[in-house]
C-alpha cells in the first residue's frame, strides 16, 4: 500500500468541478446565446420578446450594442456601440468572441470583472447572514407584555369571502 501512495502521491490533484469553465469559456458561451438571439430576431421581429436579455437594443439609426452585464470595454473604453444593421451587429458579437480568444488586455480585463462580480457576490452573502432570521423577530415581538400589545395593535384587515359559483 505504502507503494501505491508513493507512486501517485505526487500527481494528487484537485478534482475538477463538473462544469467549471474559464472566464474565456463563458464569454463565448453568452456571445453564442446572443447571436442564437439574433438569429431569432431576424426570423421573426415582430414576435421577438427577448430583449431583455440581449446585447442589442433597437435604438434611433439603427441597434445599440453593448457587452451585457460584463462591465468591461474592449479597448480604449469601448463597451457600447451603435450600429446600422443586424450584419453589423453579427460583426461586432464575432469581433468580441475574436477578442476573447485571442486579446490578452481583454481576457485579463474579463477576469478582472469576474473576481469584482465574485467579490461583490460573497460580500452580499456575508452581509446577508448577519441579519437576525424572522421566526427570531417574531418570536421577540411575541414576548411583549399584554398591555403594550393592545395598545400597539392594529385592527386587523380580514379576507375578503370568497365568491360562491352560483349555477
Amino acid at each position: 500500500m505504502t507503494d501505491f501512495l508513493e507512486k501517485w502521491s505526487s500527481k494528487k490533484a484537485d478534482k475538477p468541478k463538473a462544469g467549471t469553465k474559464t472566464v474565456i469559456d463563458t464569454f463565448r458561451s453568452r456571445v453564442a446565446e446572443q447571436k442564437a438571439y439574433l438569429e431569432e430576431y431576424e426570423r421573426d421581429a415582430a414576435g421577438f420578446k427577448k430583449w431583455r436579455s440581449t446585447w442589442f437594443q433597437r435604438v434611433p439609426g439603427g441597434f445599440g450594442v453593448s457587452i451585457g452585464r460584463d462591465s468591461v470595454n474592449a479597448g480604449k473604453g469601448l463597451s457600447y456601440v451603435v450600429v446600422e444593421t443586424l450584419k453589423d451587429v453579427a460583426e461586432f458579437l464575432d469581433d468580441l468572441a475574436h477578442h476573447a480568444e485571442n486579446d490578452a488586455g481583454f481576457q485579463q480585463a474579463l477576469e478582472e470583472n469576474r473576481k469584482r462580480r465574485a467579490t461583490l457576490l460573497n460580500a452580499a452573502k456575508t452581509a446577508g447572514k448577519g441579519i437576525a432570521p424572522k421566526t427570531a423577530v417574531a418570536k421577540a415581538s411575541r414576548a411583549k407584555s399584554p398591555a403594550t400589545a393592545e395598545s400597539d395593535a392594529k385592527p386587523k384587515r380580514g379576507r375578503k369571502p370568497k365568491a360562491e359559483n352560483i349555477a
